[in-house]
């Protein structure tokens, strides 16, 4: 449900604060490919920086991933409520006092306004409303509402093992997204998620951790809460990696993703508090909202920010022009500037070297129509940023440059993303050192990730190539440079592969390490980042694509979508675990110690995999998509026999927002 009451700008003001709402990043590279001429053009907002993280853009976030092509319009108005007649009138009735015709303005209490401080001066975002009233029809509300159920089945799990083949599963999860404000002031936005990946049932064992509420399973009336991940198996080897797999664990009952305010000011946006790292799906950050062509998301990237955003061009013609000057308040024109501080960790308030930080600026260039070349150009959004990245305690000095260009010519929709980042830190070899039993260097840091995604529209049918780049690390020496890059957890590339093989192995491993650590005197644990959760990494990968409109009318959309994923590691090492290569280094070149995730030589060419995606969307308010894949399994999969076997993956999934 949406609610919201507008009016038409009116001032410079205004368009600042509709301009700021651009600082976010370029739109997701994930997005569904637009629906043929029949569907409204709206694109995601140009991407930023993540991990360094993007300057995030005033908008709110949007929902979870769009299981279809065309993106979704946006919502329609609702018209503001009829003022009410005064208590003692009667309905249709004209006040004494009053000309036919004329309306009666409304009456309503207004509680005490808060408390002043004692200096006088009004606390930033306080609003003095004992100077005048607001009128009603300042006062904005909008709230949309998501609920998810996924069932999911991976047979198997494990490519070359028999402790864990078969997993299944099914779980849920409500989102809340709520904004109120006042026209011309500011406004309060939170996103709030209950029952995120909680399970159906009443899991676990009485008296246990987590504790099923009934003891016995026959009598349970009332499910608990109770999530999976990977753990230790009851009876296993700490030290054995083939010993973990999953188990239960308790969720929580409510989160709190995003929780910030804007404050509208002359020359533009303020924006304070906890919100998204970026706006859309990047290769840096994900906001978490109904983005990607494949799968869903699970993650909210946030940082608690301080952003400012203005429309640099709207300023300069107020210049120019004087008051006279009719400013352009649209979101899809103009030049944009960002500029962000945020606070990442805090750690010991009494010291400041533990502090970590992060600041940064966006600049951006968009134009909704244009007629260049003689070519249609439509939503061409363009974006640049810097981001710095500084820590006292580890000696970080970390810098992010991310660029990001979207377009559509006549047919066509191109979308390209590139992100570079480039510094030292000793983190890592902390971490690895005290893994290692080695001495902790000054590493290099230089990694990249890119991705293009080209559609073309031909009638009810797109066809899209897709390639994506992540570089990697055969080496987890302490002292040797870094160089992997990791994609934002859910920019989600492909079904099987990524999102689950790779994310079993690799949290198997990261459990490992993690024991072998249990005892160190450190304060770094990269090793929770070998932990895939999904992440593209470490990768090129080639995935062609066909989406097709079978039956599309106003209220009904039936679609089909089809790709072949190949992916090849981003090394000349092949694909290596790090955990246990560090575990098993013996000395002279690394590649005599190397190891995969399978516990095999490591190899370049991962595998291929088929998906495949049926949807139904009824009146852009349920969706209902039945989603399944099958992985086939190449050499850098394989264990030290040069076993793996094939695996499935079906996934059944509802949805209701509104």
């Amino acid at each position: 449900m949406s609610v919201s009451s507008r009016s038409r700008p009116r001032c410079l003001l205004i368009s600042l604060i509709a301009a700021a709402l651009l600082v976010s990043a370029p739109a997701t590279a994930q997005d569904s490919p637009e629906s043929p001429p029949d569907t409204a053009d709206t694109r995601e907002l140009p991407p930023g920086p993540g991990e360094p993280e993007a300057p995030a853009a005033p908008a709110v976030p949007a929902k979870d991933e769009t299981p279809e092509a065309p993106e979704t319009p946006a919502k329609p108005e609702a018209p503001e409520a009829p003022e009410k007649p005064a208590a003692d009138q009667a309905p249709g009735e004209v006040a004494a006092d009053q000309a036919p015709g004329e309306v009666t303005p409304v009456q309503r209490d207004v509680p005490d306004p808060p408390t002043l401080p004692p200096d006088g001066f009004d606390a930033p975002g306080v609003v003095d409303t004992r100077a005048q009233e607001p009128d009603e029809d300042r006062v904005t509300h909008e709230v949309t509402s998501e609920y998810r159920v996924r069932s999911l089945q991976v047979t198997p799990v494990e490519l070359n093992g028999t402790a864990v083949r078969d997993i299944g599963w099914t779980e849920q999860r409500f989102r809340l997204n709520a904004t109120t404000g006042l026209k011309g002031v500011g406004s309060i936005t939170v996103q709030l998620d209950a029952l995120d990946g909680v399970l159906f049932g009443d899991n676990g064992r009485f008296l246990g951790n987590p504790s099923s509420n009934s003891g016995v399973s026959l009598a349970t009336k009332r499910p608990n809460l109770t999530r999976w991940e990977i753990g230790l198996l009851p009876g296993g080897d700490p030290f054995d990696r083939t010993d973990y797999g999953p188990v239960l664990t308790s969720a929580p009952l409510l989160e709190v993703n995003y929780l910030y305010a804007d404050a509208m000011l002359p020359i533009g946006l303020l924006r304070v508090g906890r919100q998204p790292l970026n706006y859309g799906a990047t290769v840096n950050a994900h906001d978490g909202g109904r983005h990607n062509r494949w799968g869903v998301s699970q993650y909210s990237d946030a940082a608690d920010r301080i952003l400012f955003g203005t429309k640099l061009d709207e300023i300069v013609n107020t210049l120019r022009h004087g008051a006279d000057h009719v400013p352009n308040t649209s979101l899809d024109d103009g030049v944009i500037l960002g500029l962000f501080y945020d606070f990442h960790k805090q750690d010991n308030i009494a010291r400041t070297d533990d502090d970590l930080r992060q600041m940064g600026a966006n600049l951006q260039f968009l134009a909704a129509e244009a007629d260049w070349f003689g070519l249609d150009w439509k939503g061409f959004q363009a974006s640049a940023t810097v981001v710095h990245l500084r820590n006292e305690r580890f000696n970080s000095r970390i810098y992010g440059f991310p660029l990001a260009f979207q377009t559509g010519v006549n047919n066509v929709d191109l979308r390209l993303q590139f992100s570079h980042q480039r510094g030292e830190t000793t983190e890592i070899s902390e971490g690895f050192a005290a893994l290692t039993n080695t001495n902790v260097e000054m590493q290099k840091l230089e990694a990249s990730g890119a991705q293009a995604v080209i559609d073309v529209h031909l009638g009810p049918v797109t066809l899209s190539l897709e390639g994506n780049y992540a570089s990697g690390d055969a080496n987890p020496r302490a002292g040797d440079p870094v160089t992997s890059f990791s994609f934002a957890r859910d920019l989600n590339v492909g079904l099987l592969l990524f999102e689950h093989v790779l994310a079993f192995e690799s949290a198997r491993s990261v459990g490992v390490g993690l024991e072998n650590l249990a005892e160190a005197d450190t304060e770094s644990f990269p090793l929770t980042e070998i932990q895939s959760d999904g992440r593209f990494s470490n990768a090129i990968a080639v995935f062609p694509q066909i989406y097709v409109d079978m039956l599309k009318t106003a209220e009904h959309n039936l679609f089909a979508r089809a790709g072949v994923l190949a992916a090849w590691s981003a090394t000349k090492g092949g694909v290596v675990d790090a955990v246990q290569t560090a575990l098993n280094d013996v000395g002279g070149p690394i590649e005599d110690s190397a190891l995969n995730f399978h516990g095999g030589v490591p190899a370049r060419f991962y595998g291929t995999e088929l998906d495949l995606q049926v949807g139904y969307k009824f009146r852009d308010n349920f969706f209902w998509t039945v989603e399944s894949a099958v992985l086939f399994p190449g050499p850098a999969l394989q264990d030290a026999n040069g076993d793996a076997v094939r695996s499935f993956l079906v996934e059944n999934r509802f949805e209701l927002l509104f």
